[in-house]
């Protein structure tokens, strides 16, 4: 049976629907009765909304009585205000008064606080009691201390970073790396660090790559820096990789990972060489779409896979991302917070990421992309777009401004009433220019890529692509002796 009256229950509970409904005057009404028929949690709930609204002063009043009643919950937000404020010893007070009462947050806070106070055999105590509570912060904590900067007991310090790793806690994991390094188990700081890494930890992948470095092995070096960059943002590991790329005489590479967290000013060679080849087959299957669909209102369902336009509905639907014209930033939508990556019109971004994973594509398993160095950074991000989609196949790219033209986003349709660009002779010149100014240093690979998407038959030299196609036509692409296009001849064969 629950210690409070059935009404203030009912009334609690009515007045968490009302705030969760958006109907925020009903909801404070309702929970100002639950409090006042004897439900705590029901003043709890209107500190919390005074928060949201920026009241503090409110907010504090309500957890105030909220934690005068009994409840934990509001002795530790009352604490939290007060050691915001700097008055550590009420702080103090109000998060012991929330550890009796068997919160987590209030014990390990006050466990904190007792360790800057000077009492550290105390704040073990109630660390150990917060580690109880579920804490892994408490045992992060444990361990630190044990550790004291390598001069404790070691023993005890990676127990306790162990039993943080486990429950998630990445700092541990690393920390527990640097234990295994003082007791010379350089597999166990690996490990520690692997784990590190895996769980989000901004130094770990970096740390391998200098322990990789350090032991000769730069292949597997340049795995943990481009992870660091990618996940973490790490500019001394993208100051490592260029240094490794221009030692390796790749300036293309070196450029690229020197800018990668500053603003990117080209593509990655690995995007180059995967985006190049589809480029032109790509910008004709854009023409045809772009004249099939018109102009006209965009609106999208995520869940339905549909995208309107024009007074039509089309579908297989994919959202690809969104482009920010303010920050001039790229956002894989698998990566937007406010989207799961399981909904139907997002699930579909997975072959584009394992692509790239396989690959090593960066553009493709990166979340968001500073393009602020292109010429062009919002062309450079349709690019972008529009290259990775034609791993999905279908009719090509679509896109709107959202957010008062502040943003934009991509969309992939592939829906079997739309048209599919075939081969055409006229359009052949046009296309392969096209793509070879967009990629300049694969153009050989701009024209290969294209004929095969064709199906032709290609005979290749040293200075001639030519190619054969199924349907009779035939593209002959001369280059000059540093792969750039000199001339290009298309037409109809003879047998025509």
């Amino acid at each position: 049976m629950s210690e409070y009256p059935a009404e203030s229950i009912d009334l609690h509970r009515r007045g968490l629907e009302a705030r969760d409904a958006g109907r925020l005057d009903e909801a404070a009404d309702l929970l100002r009765q639950a409090y006042e028929a004897g439900h705590p949690a029901g003043a709890h709930e209107l500190g919390m909304m005074a928060a949201d609204r920026g009241d503090e002063r409110q907010a504090v009043g309500w957890w105030r009585r909220a934690a005068d009643a009994g409840l934990p919950e509001s002795a530790f937000e009352v604490g939290y205000a007060a050691e915001r404020a700097g008055d550590r010893d009420e702080a103090g007070q109000w998060y012991r008064k929330a550890a009796e009462g068997g919160h987590t947050g209030g014990t390990l806070n006050l466990a904190v606080l007792t360790e800057h106070g000077g009492d550290v055999d105390e704040a073990m105590r109630l660390y150990r009691r917060a580690w109880d509570l579920g804490s892994d912060e408490a045992a992060f904590n444990l361990g630190r201390l044990y550790d004291d900067e390598g001069k404790g007991d070691l023993e005890a310090a990676g127990t306790w970073y162990t039993r943080a790793a486990e429950r998630g806690n990445g700092g541990a994991a690393f920390n527990l790396g640097f234990v295994r390094q003082d007791q010379g188990d350089s597999a166990g700081k690996i490990e520690a660090w692997r784990r590190a890494a895996d769980l989000g930890h901004p130094n770990a992948a970096f740390c391998l790559g200098l322990h990789y470095g350090e032991s000769g092995d730069e292949d597997t070096a340049i795995v943990w820096f481009r992870r660091s960059v990618q996940e973490t943002g790490h500019d001394k590991a993208g100051h490592n990789l260029s240094g490794i790329y221009r030692r390796r005489g790749d300036e293309r590479g070196a450029r690229f990972w020197s800018e990668f967290s500053t603003g990117l000013s080209g593509y990655s060679p690995e995007f180059e060489a995967f985006a190049s080849a589809g480029s032109a087959a790509a910008i004709q299957q854009q023409d045809v779409l772009n004249d099939a669909l018109g102009d006209g209102y965009i609106s999208f369902d995520v869940d339905a896979r549909t995208l309107d336009s024009g007074g039509r509905t089309f579908h297989g639907m994919t959202f690809l991302g969104s482009f920010s014209h303010v920050s001039q930033t790229w956002l894989w939508a698998w990566d937007n917070p406010h989207y799961s990556s399981d909904l139907p019109a997002i699930a579909p971004l997975r072959a584009i990421r394992e692509h790239g994973e396989r690959h090593a594509i960066p553009e493709l398993v990166t979340g968001g992309l500073d393009l602020s160095g292109f010429p062009d950074p919002a062309q450079a991000a349709a690019t972008m777009a529009i290259a990775a989609a034609g791993l999905l196949g279908g009719n090509g790219v679509r896109s709107c401004r959202v957010n008062d033209g502040k943003g934009s986003f991509y969309f992939h349709l592939d829906d079997p009433a739309l048209p599919v660009a075939g081969f055409d002779h006229l359009a052949a010149s046009r296309l392969l220019m096209t793509a070879a100014e967009i990629f300049p240093a694969e153009q050989r690979r701009v024209v290969r890529g294209f004929l095969a998407h064709h199906g032709c038959r290609i005979r290749e030299s040293a200075d001639v692509v030519d190619g054969l196609f199924p349907q009779g036509g035939q593209v002959t692409v001369a280059f000059t002796g540093e792969g750039r296009i000199k001339a290009i001849s298309s037409g109809r064969t003879a047998a025509e």
